[in-house]
């Protein structure tokens, strides 16, 4: 069985509240996922350079609502904010059209030229949306928006695979298998977010008195990495 691993970043600042009441900086620390991150190989877009569709989970589809559901759950294993330390996660990627598993081309992606084994996305369907939903932590429900109609809200999120499999290749590397249309890597994965918390409003407030000014948070677009 061939194994690989795999790592996927995406790095932006965004203010958010969530599990904390100073502004600052929240890592989370999401064990194993029950479920398999896949990527579709799709072909060469540039000499060596592979291509992919991603299956971010398990996939469900309404068809009433002509609605996918893809979702990758597990533990939360850590958190610089005790408030979001422990619990359940699911990461919970939600589009239009047929699942991606049967032929839907909503996410794509492709290899970093710069680093084979790694991707960055290139394409999201408008209706492509991504959460990451925190259920028993010791703050209770939290829900952070990381993608909304097909943009990046800000929070970094990163990949790890525990560990891959291929199908379609002889040699289980990423950029193989994106080289090879029909080719996919395949495996349960851990995950790892960091987004900018702000103040409540009377710390604003405090804030002002204090300092006279208030610092906005910049936001820019991410160009995550998945490598294997």
């Amino acid at each position: 069985m061939a194994r690989a691993s795999a790592i996927a970043t995406l790095a932006v600042a965004a203010g958010l509240t969530a599990g904390a009441a100073q502004a600052g900086t929240v890592t989370i620390d999401l064990g194993q996922s029950g479920e398999n991150y896949v990527l579709y190989g799709q072909g060469a877009v540039a000499p060596g350079v592979g291509s992919f569709t991603n299956q971010q989970g398990d996939e469900s589809y309404d068809v009433g609502t002509n609605t996918t559901t893809d979702t990758l759950s597990g533990l939360i294993t850590g958190s610089s904010d005790a408030g979001l330390a422990s619990g359940h996660y699911a990461f919970v990627t939600t589009y239009t059209g047929m699942p991606i598993g049967d032929g839907g081309m909503q996410i794509q992606s492709q290899s970093n030229p710069s680093a084979l084994n790694e991707f960055y996305y290139t394409f999201f369907d408008s209706s492509v949306n991504m959460t990451l939903e925190l259920t028993g932590t010791p703050d209770g429900a939290v829900d952070i928006p990381l993608v909304t109609n097909g943009s990046f809200d800000g929070p970094g999120f990163f990949f790890s695979y525990v560990f891959a499999n291929c199908s379609g290749v002889a040699t289980c590397t990423q950029n193989d298998v994106g080289l090879t249309p029909g080719a996919s890597e395949y495996g349960p994965v851990t995950m790892g977010v960091s987004f900018t918390t702000v103040p409540e409003p009377v710390e604003w407030a405090l804030m002002l008195v204090g300092f006279g000014f208030i610092g906005g948070a910049m936001r820019r677009r991410p160009r995550p990495r998945l490598a294997a």
